[in-house]
């Protein structure tokens, strides 16, 4: 599955999310803490929680990506290119690997939808 890098002009180092507002959850669901790969809150919507790295850049699979282009174009992201490769991309709780950066103190941005 090829992907697709997309990057914020200003946000750096953040974990953005980007909310599908016509998708509607069954209930709330209760998102995991910060140091957990979620964001705290809860989500009544599908959110899409995107971990930009230093220069504001994160990889999207490409069938995501076409799904939420038009909220990642509203939120200023623009694509800079096609990752035929992409790394391994997990969804879930990560270990936390020292070094990584203190993950319970990242930067939430919310974005719009």
């Amino acid at each position: 599955m090829a992907g697709v890098r997309v990057q914020h002009p200003t946000a750096r180092s953040v974990r953005f999310t980007i909310v599908e507002s016509d998708r509607p959850y069954p209930e709330p669901y209760p998102c995991p803490a910060p140091e957990f790969g979620g964001c705290g809150t809860t989500h009544v919507f599908k959110t899409h929680h995107l971990n930009l790295d230093g220069t504001g850049a994160v990889i999207i699979g490409d069938k995501l990506y076409e799904k939420i282009r038009g909220i990642l174009a509203l939120n200023q992201f623009s694509e800079t290119n096609i990752v035929e490769k992409p790394p391994t991309m997990a969804v879930g709780i990560g270990v936390h690997v020292p070094g990584s950066g203190s993950w319970g103190n990242i930067p939430i941005i919310r974005g719009q939808s």
